[in-house]
């Protein structure tokens, strides 16, 4: 009966010291990245967007995706963490949610800090080679600054999208 037992009392022991603990996405993702386990296209943290909004932005994201594998998500959050530059806080979100295909590293991430007054578009590895960092900042500049501040962010990301998309065609 004893080595019964103890031979039961070893098998347990064996099972759970092999048992490995998997990581959910909260304890894998640093926790001032903001999560999107649902792969949201649009994730409006800062409300800039109404409801039709966001859905107009994010149909079009997808429509794009469609016919080419180039992956857009936007995020729009209320205050950057402390001592993070947008576009360094931009890419580690990219890199954390995924965007962009592994073999092509095609995505790109437009960030908008709303209390920082900050935008950065961040962009894979395999999209910088065809849309380049003066053409995001130009982007930024020249349309989504002149529309944010007449508090029109749907029409200044809207159009960012239009002219990022002519440019990774």
């Amino acid at each position: 009966m004893r080595l019964k037992f103890f031979f039961q009392l070893t098998i347990v022991c064996i099972l759970f010291l092999n048992c490995k603990k998997t990581k959910t996405d909260a304890e894998t993702i640093p926790s001032h990245i903001p999560l999107n386990a649902s792969q949201k296209r649009v994730v409006d943290l800062a409300h800039l967007f109404s409801k039709v909004e966001s859905d107009s932005l994010a149909y079009k994201i997808i429509q794009y995706e469609t016919q080419t594998t180039n992956q857009i998500a936007i995020l729009t959050i209320n205050s950057l963490p402390k001592n993070t530059n947008i576009q360094k806080f931009g890419t580690e979100v990219g890199e954390n949610w995924g965007i962009g295909t592994k073999e092509k590293d095609n995505g790109l991430l437009i960030t908008i800090s709303n209390h920082d007054r900050s935008i950065a578009i961040s962009t894979g590895i395999g999209t910088e080679q065809t849309i380049s960092d003066y053409e995001c900042n130009v982007i930024i500049d020249s349309i989504m600054i002149p529309q944010f501040r007449t508090n029109n962010y749907y029409k200044g990301v809207d159009k960012a999208l239009d002219s990022l998309i002519l440019l990774w065609d």
